[in-house]
């Protein structure tokens, strides 16, 4: 397992994951765990989602124009960052 350590993290943040932990009665590193976690998984599911579209947009239709999709691919990763 990796560790992190974050400098520099505003004030307000930490007292409002430290408040979360405690409504949801883990400690502060499980709510940040989970949190990271969280933020990752729908990341990941925003671009299964948005490839999906693009499968569906492109379809599978004779003559239908091909799609580049190493292009599509670079530029929905140089959207997300």
């Amino acid at each position: 397992m990796g560790e992190l350590k974050v400098r520099q993290l505003d004030d307000r943040i930490t007292a409002e994951l430290k408040a979360r932990a405690a409504g949801r009665g883990v400690s502060l590193e499980e709510e940040v765990r989970s949190t990271l976690a969280a933020s990752v998984a729908m990341r990941r599911e925003a671009i299964l989602r948005r490839a999906a579209a693009i499968r569906a947009a492109a379809g599978n239709k004779p003559g239908a124009p091909r799609l580049d999709s190493a292009r599509l691919i670079r530029k929905e990763r140089d959207a997300w960052g």
